[in-house]
C-alpha cells in the first residue's frame, strides 16, 4: 500500500508543470528580490534571513502527533507541541532565505526539516492542529522544483495524508452532526486541503476544496456579514477564526482560476459572502464599534480557558483591535484599501507595515 501511495505521488509530480499557487512563482520571485531591497520591505527581509540564519544551527523537531486543540495553556502536552511548532518559522524563513540568496546551504537545511517532518508526523485529521502547517507547506510549494525526487516523494506521500485525513474528519462529522463540518473548525480544514492540493498538485483535493469552499461560504456566513461561531461563541476571536483561514484558500483558488468566480466576492444563494464577511470585521478594527467578548458563548471550553486564567477569555473582555490585523492584512490582497484602514490603526505609514503586504504585492 505505501508503495502504491509513493506511485500515485510520483505519477502527480511527473505530470504535473509543478506550478507554484500556493507560494510565488519566478515571475513574482524576480519581483520579490527587487522589492526586499527597498526601505519598507527590507526590515522584514532582514528579519527572515535572521531566522534562517539561525535555524541553521537547529536541529529538526517534529511532532509525532501535533496537540493544542481543546487543551488548556500551560498544559505539558500543548508545551511540547509549540516547541515542536518553532520548525514551521524556520522552514518558512529558511525556503525565502534560499529562493532569494540562491545560497545551497540553506536548501541543505531545509531539506533537513522537511524529511524529519514527513517521516514523523501522523496526521490526524484536526483541522485546528493542522492549521499550524501553513508554512511548511508554502515552504515545500516554494522549493519543491529545487528538491530531490526522493524527499518530493516522501514530503508529497506525507501532506497527501493531511489533505486525506482532513477530508475524513469532515465526512465522519458530517455524518455525525458535530457542528465542526461547518463551524470554524471547517474553515480551517478548507484551507489546509487547498494549500495541500495545489502544493502536490491533487485534482481530487482540488475538486474538494473548491466544493466545500462555497458550501461553507453558505453555511457559515451569513447575509448580514456576521458568522455562525461568532454567534456561537459571542466572540470576534472566533469571527477572525472563520474569514481567515477562508481568505488564504480563497487567494488559492484565486490564483489557480479554476473556481470561476472571484471566490472572495463570491455570493451564496444565501447572500453570504467573504468579503462581506470582511467588511463587517472593519468597524470593529477602526474602533468605531466595539463587542465584549465571550458574554453569551455556548462553548464549554471558553469557561474552562476563563478559569484557568488565559488571557482574553475572560467574559466581558473588550475585543482588541489590533487581533484582527492579520485579517486586514490578508483582505488587502483584494482590497487594496485595507493597506489604509491598517496604517491608520496601527498608526504607521509604511507601505508594507508586515511581510503579508509585501506578498500581496508580488502577488498582483
Amino acid at each position: 500500500m505505501k508503495h502504491l501511495l509513493l506511485l500515485s505521488v510520483f505519477c502527480t509530480l511527473f505530470f504535473t508543470a509543478n506550478a507554484q499557487i500556493v507560494s510565488l512563482n519566478k515571475a513574482e520571485l524576480t519581483k520579490l528580490k527587487s522589492l526586499v531591497k527597498t526601505d519598507d520591505a527590507k526590515m522584514h527581509w532582514e528579519s527572515l534571513l535572521k531566522d534562517a540564519n539561525e535555524a541553521l544551527n537547529s536541529a529538526p523537531n517534529p511532532a509525532d502527533t501535533i496537540l493544542t486543540e481543546g487543551i488548556l495553556q500551560g498544559d505539558p502536552r500543548k508545551i511540547k507541541t509549540w516547541k515542536s511548532l518553532e520548525d514551521m518559522q524556520k522552514v518558512y524563513a529558511l525556503a525565502f532565505a534560499y529562493k532569494i540568496t540562491g545560497n545551497q546551504k540553506y536548501l541543505v537545511k531545509l531539506s533537513e526539516f522537511l524529511l524529519a517532518w514527513a517521516k514523523r508526523n501522523q496526521p490526524q485529521g484536526n483541522p485546528i492542529n493542522d492549521t499550524n502547517l501553513d508554512r511548511i507547506i508554502f515552504a515545500y510549494d516554494l522549493v519543491k522544483n529545487d528538491l530531490t525526487t526522493d524527499l518530493s516523494l516522501t514530503t508529497s506521500a506525507w501532506l497527501l495524508k493531511v489533505g486525506l485525513q482532513e477530508i475524513k474528519s469532515f465526512n465522519k462529522a458530517e455524518k455525525g452532526g458535530s457542528l465542526t463540518y461547518m463551524n470554524n473548525w471547517n474553515s480551517h480544514r478548507i484551507k489546509e486541503v487547498a494549500a495541500v492540493a495545489w502544493a502536490i498538485n491533487n485534482d481530487s483535493l482540488k475538486n474538494w476544496s473548491i466544493d466545500a469552499y462555497k458550501k461553507q461560504i453558505a453555511k457559515n456566513l451569513k447575509p448580514d456579514g456576521s458568522s455562525f461561531d461568532f454567534h456561537e461563541r459571542d466572540a470576534l476571536h472566533y469571527h477572525i477564526y472563520d474569514v481567515d483561514p477562508l481568505m488564504v484558500a480563497a487567494t488559492i483558488l484565486k490564483r489557480d482560476g479554476k473556481f470561476g468566480d472571484n471566490p472572495y466576492s463570491y455570493k451564496s444563494a444565501e447572500g453570504s459572502s467573504l468579503k462581506g464577511s470582511v467588511d463587517w470585521l472593519v468597524p470593529f478594527f477602526t474602533g468605531e464599534k466595539t463587542h465584549a467578548e465571550w458574554v453569551n458563548s455556548k462553548s464549554a471550553f471558553d469557561k474552562k480557558r476563563a478559569a484557568n486564567g488565559e488571557k482574553g477569555y475572560i467574559a466581558g473582555t473588550l475585543f482588541k483591535p489590533q487581533e484582527a490585523r492579520t485579517s486586514i492584512a490578508l483582505a488587502n490582497y483584494w482590497d487594496k484599501g485595507m493597506l489604509t484602514i491598517y496604517q491608520q490603526q496601527a498608526e504607521t505609514k509604511s507601505k508594507y507595515p508586515t511581510w503579508q503586504f509585501v506578498l500581496n504585492e508580488v502577488k498582483k
